[in-house]
């Protein structure tokens, strides 16, 4: 006859075994969050640099109009879905943000004011779509990339 197992308190069960060493654990954070800083800069400096041809058209007529906002639409929604992605991937809420930063980080530079305007980005409808909904996408995706621990096994007791 087997004894039904107690569930043990989580203050006295014992350390998982076989778990990476905590450095080791702590350096593979820092290094996503490092790599996925980068992929957010590269994310960040094609879709802006796509976004001004995309706004260079915006005075060609409606067709152009209607596809500039289909392009900034579609594009949101792959910000958003490359965000989740990073925070899954690296199993952190820090991975998303480190991806959000980067990205972030290259649009304030391309905001840059120079003397003839700013850098990349003229003052049409469709820039401001792009850049108020990425920061909006961004932020929703890392917002719903935490990552909550998980579930505790629930003990079967064999009944009598």
């Amino acid at each position: 006859m087997t004894t039904p197992e107690t569930p043990e308190n989580p203050e006295t069960s014992p350390a998982p075994r076989g778990g990476p060493p905590p450095f080791l654990s702590s350096a593979v954070t820092v290094l996503s969050f490092a790599v996925l800083l980068v992929a957010g800069l590269a994310v960040g400096v094609l879709s802006g640099f796509a976004m001004g041809w995309v706004s260079h058209f915006w005075d060609l007529g409606l067709s152009q109009q209607v596809g500039g906002v289909a392009a900034v639409v579609a594009f949101l929604l792959a910000l958003y879905a490359l965000c989740r992605l990073a925070g899954w991937g690296s199993r952190r809420q820090s991975g998303a943000v480190g991806f959000a930063v980067g990205y972030v980080a290259v649009m304030l530079v391309m905001l840059g004011y120079l003397t003839g305007g700013n850098i990349v980005f003229s003052a049409k409808l469709v820039n401001y779509v792009f850049l108020f909904g990425s920061m909006i996408a961004l932020a929703v995706g890392v917002m719903r990339s935490f990552v909550l621990p998980p579930r505790p096994t629930p003990v079967v007791t064999p009944s009598a």
